[in-house]
């Protein structure tokens, strides 16, 4: 018998964004991860830390009181829910300019003109120019992707799932 198997992977992409886009990337960044301190303070108050819990307890709240999109409003409150996953007895804290997290909702890639359209705090970024060492690989992006800053530069750490060749079953020797 013969199957195939996919492989994961994390794919870096550096984005290319002029001066006017990296402050509105820094600005999304930064205004995610106050969100996300807000829900922290409601997750540790109310001891409540289950995500669809919690989605009850602030979704509106922060939806009046944020410039966040629905679904970047979810994303805050699935990483707020991770991060007590980890340990419930001290109360998470967001560094400003902390990685925040896309799916396919939120992002998505024109491969062939080498562009992302990701949503920002004032609007979507359309047209954004990425450099991918790694082409091959584009094709077989698939699932969330993190934004990360470093060092004043912008990445996309992109979740690929990549067949792997054919594998086939040994039953002899």
């Amino acid at each position: 018998m013969i199957y195939t198997r996919n492989v994961k992977l994390t794919l870096q992409i550096k984005l290319l964004p002029d001066n006017l886009q990296a402050k509105i990337l820094e600005s999304t960044l930064r205004a995610v991860n106050k969100v996300c301190d807000e829900i922290s303070q409601t997750a540790w108050d109310k001891k409540t830390f289950n995500q669809v819990k919690l989605h009850h307890l602030v979704y509106h709240r922060i939806k009046q009181s944020s410039n966040l999109s629905a679904q970047a409003i979810v994303r805050a409150i699935a990483k707020v829910s991770d991060a007590y996953k980890l340990d419930k007895t001290v109360m998470r804290r967001f560094r400003p300019l902390g990685s925040i997290a896309y799916d396919e909702r939120i992002l998505s890639y024109n491969i062939k003109a080498r562009t992302v359209s990701i949503w920002a705090i004032n609007g979507r970024i359309k047209g954004l120019l990425f450099l991918c060492h790694n082409e091959r690989l584009l094709p077989y992006v698939k699932g969330e992707a993190d934004l990360v800053t470093r060092k004043g530069k912008f990445f996309l750490m992109q979740t690929v799932d990549m067949p792997d060749e054919a594998v086939k079953d040994v039953e002899e020797f």
